[in-house]
């Protein structure tokens, strides 16, 4: 009766919306469309079509605001009625999209480029951080500062060095996200039982897919050494993040990995264990493992804040698989090269 008092509108509120989330063939309709201009209109005649704006340019970083806007505020309608401990773990997370703003900022803000400022998305809808204030500070010390009355400051602060000496924001990204996902497992945590349990799950399966995304982009554009991995790992539950984030040879973890994975799957001839077709194909199996999760404890008992935390993951899913429509589309890839990037889609 507790949980049935604590979740109930919670879960009714979450339960009708699910049917807003596009289908396989929603997706296929979106990348049979000719142009982004006709994907646009594509996906005006999904439920999106109530949301997205009419006149919005077929402009990829304009989309992708819009998208955002979308999903961050359907998420808000599903955790704005949470209370107490669960509702400190709906804030932390709508605050995955407040950090998505974030760092984009952050990125516009080392590139010097105001003329992007346009494509910040606001509202923050948790803290109330200012993000043009951000694009426009002189240093990374002015960012901190800016950023002083938010859950934000102390890695930015923590991260300042290692983004004086290397020249890099992904240092800073790093922290951010290290310390995001923390508070995020630590409200999880607090709620106890069952709920903590299969929360922990679910998230598990996102840092999974985040830290195994930071490696490929570790191994294609940084110059770092296997040994010094880990260090950019975010701290995850699961035994994948465990593995990363240990000290040692990332190479030998992720082989320890893919053996377990992806063991019937041969490796690519004359390539490193390292190698970014093996990092794509792990990341796929992960975000389907999640989303398996997710979809499972949807199914079942409904009365717990697992329906909300699975609500989000496929609420961000949406979001990471449109935007690979929109920017496929720009680049001009094939329809078969779209739909295999797609993910969780059955």
């Amino acid at each position: 009766m507790k949980s049935l008092a604590r979740y109930a509108v919670a879960n009714a509120v979450t339960r009708t919306m699910l049917s807003e989330f596009l289908t396989r063939e929603d997706f296929d309709s979106l990348i049979r469309a000719a142009s982004v201009e006709e994907t646009l209109a594509a996906l005006g005649r999904t439920s999106y079509g109530d949301y997205i704006p009419g006149d919005i340019k077929a402009d990829e970083l304009a989309i992708e605001k819009a998208l955002r806007e979308v999903t961050a505020h359907r998420f808000r309608r599903a955790a704005r009625h949470l209370k107490g401990k669960p509702g400190d773990v709906g804030r932390i997370l709508l605050a995955r999209w407040e950090l998505d703003n974030l760092e984009f900022a952050l990125r516009l803000w080392q590139g010097k480029d105001s003329s992007l400022d346009q494509y910040i998305t606001v509202p923050s809808f948790v803290h109330n951080i200012p993000l043009y204030e951000i694009t426009a500070a002189e240093s990374i010390d002015e960012v901190a500062l800016a950023l002083r009355h938010t859950p934000y400051f102390e890695p930015v602060v923590s991260s300042s060095r290692a983004y004086k000496t290397k020249g890099s924001i992904f240092y800073v990204e790093i922290a951010l996200e290290s310390d995001y996902y923390m508070r995020l497992l630590n409200a999880i945590s607090a709620l106890g039982g069952k709920d903590s349990y299969d929360g922990e799950r679910i998230i598990a399966s996102e840092i999974d897919g985040l830290n195994i995304s930071w490696l490929a982009r570790l191994v294609q554009y940084y110059d770092v050494r296997d040994s010094e991995v880990h260090e950019y790992m975010i701290p995850g539950p699961s035994p994948i993040s465990k593995r990363l984030a240990a000290p040692g040879d990332s190479g030998s973890a992720f082989a320890d990995i893919t053996s377990d994975i992806l063991a019937d799957r041969p490796a690519v001839e004359g390539k490193a264990a390292l190698s970014l077709d093996r990092l794509s194909l792990l990341e796929r199996m992960v975000a389907e493992m999640g989303v398996s999760i997710a979809r499972g404890l949807l199914a079942g008992y409904p009365f717990r804040i697992t329906s909300t935390i699975a609500f989000y993951i496929l609420d961000r899913l949406e979001l990471k698989n449109l935007s690979t429509v929109f920017v496929g589309k720009a680049r001009g890839l094939t329809e078969a090269a779209i739909s295999q990037r797609l993910q969780g889609l059955g």
